[in-house]
């Protein structure tokens, strides 16, 4: 591309609304949009409860939102829609150039339609309403392909240029105060989007008191899909002295986790978060695919047993943490 169609104002418009990982691995691609077109305008639509990670984001010129949680409240659907009409009025009024849209739902491929722009990128998934919609069809492989990669074909390959060989790891810039003096924190994120996918919470505690003998402190993290297990967690980290911490919003979970040595997470969210705060981590995997949805972390190892992900050994678990954070910091005590 010559340095005249590199400074080409262009308006590019991505959505990805679903999967807080799967926000996340869009990043390099905008980082590579970004590299390529230097004066284009680069607006993000996601879901509200996403905006966050977006806002911590280099390279977005514009975020939107729609509330997703709301279109299921019956008594917040109304305002719902108006908002997301508003939305919608506004995406068109600004006459994007290129849609890119990475979720590849039947409605966001309706929202792509309704911008109006002339190029809408997509998914077709067999789907005749999405093949007559998108003029512009992803080839990356959404079964084999890493997500993070499969999102910067998609969007490389629609402006005419090869994928680079090398897919930089999303990074989210922040600024960690200091640190606490003492003990540093091992994060163990129990919850996860299905039962099959959740190493049990009775492994998690009982790898919690391995690390806590090895001399490091505990700080357990639940998110709002797991209130249910809150009354069991908060009373064995009361009585063990580990830190609850149960997050609604994003940034104080970003500071939290930022604020750890070291996170070992079931396949979720908050693995991919700490990996973009350069935070080591250790990931459980079930049926998920480590090869296509790992955290992209410098320091990281997982774990997969598909048949139950609850055969994983906490003392396999508990020696990847000794390895990955350099051993206690403590005579180390036995373990009954």
């Amino acid at each position: 591309m010559t340095q005249l169609a590199k400074k080409m104002p262009k308006k590019f418009l991505v959505i990805r609304w679903s999967g807080m990982g799967d926000v996340l691995m869009t990043l390099p691609a905008i980082k590579w949009l970004r590299g390529q077109y230097e004066t284009c305008h680069i607006a993000y639509l996601t879901d509200i409860a996403l905006a966050e990670i977006l806002e911590k984001s280099e390279g977005i010129n514009q975020i939107e939102t729609i509330d997703r949680q709301s279109f299921r409240e019956k008594g917040r659907r109304v305002s719902a829609l108006s908002g997301a009409l508003k939305m919608l009025y506004r995406l068109k009024r600004q006459r994007f150039d290129r849609v890119f849209d990475l979720q590849g739902f039947g409605e966001t491929a309706v929202i792509a339609l309704l911008t109006g722009a002339p190029s809408r990128v997509g998914r077709v998934k067999k789907s005749l309403l999405r093949r007559r919609i998108y003029n512009s069809p992803i080839q990356a492989d959404w079964e084999h392909e890493h997500r993070a990669r499969y999102f910067l074909r998609a969007v490389a390959e629609s402006c005419g240029f090869s994928a680079p060989g090398h897919v930089d790891p999303p990074r989210l810039p922040f600024k960690q105060g200091n640190r606490p003096t003492g003990r540093p924190v091992i994060g163990l994120n129990i919850g996860a989007s299905t039962e099959s996918r959740r190493w049990s919470e009775h492994n998690f505690f009982a790898l919690a008191i391995r690390l806590s003998r090895s001399g490091f402190a505990v700080r357990i993290f639940l998110g709002p899909q797991e209130t249910f297990l809150a009354p069991a967690v908060k009373k064995i980290c009361a009585e063990n002295n580990w830190e609850f911490f149960m997050h609604q919003r994003l940034n104080p979970l970003i500071s939290a986790i930022a604020d750890c040595t070291l996170l070992v997470s079931n396949d979720t969210g908050p693995g991919h978060l700490a990996a973009a705060l350069q935070v080591p981590v250790i990931t459980l995997f079930s049926t998920g695919a480590p090869e296509n949805v790992r955290p992209l972390a410098a320091s990281a190892k997982w774990f997969r047993n598909v048949n139950d992900i609850n055969l994983i050994q906490v003392s396999e678990v508990e020696k990847a943490c000794l390895e990955l954070t350099g051993g206690s910091s403590l005579p180390r005590m036995p373990v009954f």
